[in-house]
């Protein structure tokens, strides 16, 4: 028995669309509260966590292997392996404003995100300097109301932005559903895991 970890949202919708193109975990749709299910008939047993907990998870062993999105991956300090990012649902980690314009070199602003560790790493390599404020949701609010002169979040049709009249300034970073392993995991599934990572790029959702 291998176990998979998923997480719950949109991601869970792009890594099963993809795991039935490939001809994999036809056995389960995520429906209904169960956190963790048994699919004997494929060998597979599926953990159902949230995206940030995930990667936890995975490189402690208590998962094989799981798909998280790389904006989380960028953000939590894990040593996983990612042997494919999937093709389908990826969207931008971007700055927005209420303006194109960047702050100016040698200038200080306010950074709303909800990665705060990924944006310091950001900001390091740039002019200007920034306050990062740590928020858990509704990050376009922050330039919107001046809590912030600028934010950091994932875009994905930008639609919200054009509603709100916020622009998005520059994209820093292209985010995909990753395909994470847990190494020692690996060791001991290596031909599983090697179908199922074979599977997925034979039909052309992964690479």
């Amino acid at each position: 028995m291998i176990r998979l970890a998923l997480p719950k949202g949109r991601n869970l919708e792009i890594a099963l669309a993809a795991f039935r193109a490939a001809g994999l975990l036809q056995g389960w749709d995520g429906a209904g509260r169960s956190l963790i299910s048994q699919l004997p008939d494929d060998g597979i047993e599926v953990l159902s966590l949230k995206d940030w907990d995930l990667p936890l998870y995975v490189e402690h062993g208590v998962a094989d292997f799981g798909i998280v999105g790389s904006d989380v991956l960028s953000e939590v300090d894990g040593d996983l392996l990612v042997p494919v990012r999937l093709k389908a649902g990826r969207s931008r980690l971007s700055f927005i404003g209420s303006s194109h314009q960047m702050p100016p070199p040698g200038g200080q602003v306010r950074l709303a995100t909800k990665y705060p560790a990924t944006a310091r790493r950001i900001v390091a390599g740039r002019p200007w300097g920034a306050e990062i404020v740590k928020l858990s949701g509704s990050i376009e609010l922050a330039p919107l109301l001046s809590l912030a002169e600028l934010a950091l979040d994932i875009v994905q049709t930008g639609r919200t932005l054009v509603e709100n009249n916020l622009v998005e300034i520059e994209t820093v970073a292209e985010v995909a559903a990753c395909l994470v392993v847990n190494r020692a995991s690996y060791q001991r599934h290596r031909a599983r895991l090697n179908e199922w990572i074979g599977r997925l790029e034979a039909a052309e959702v992964a690479v």
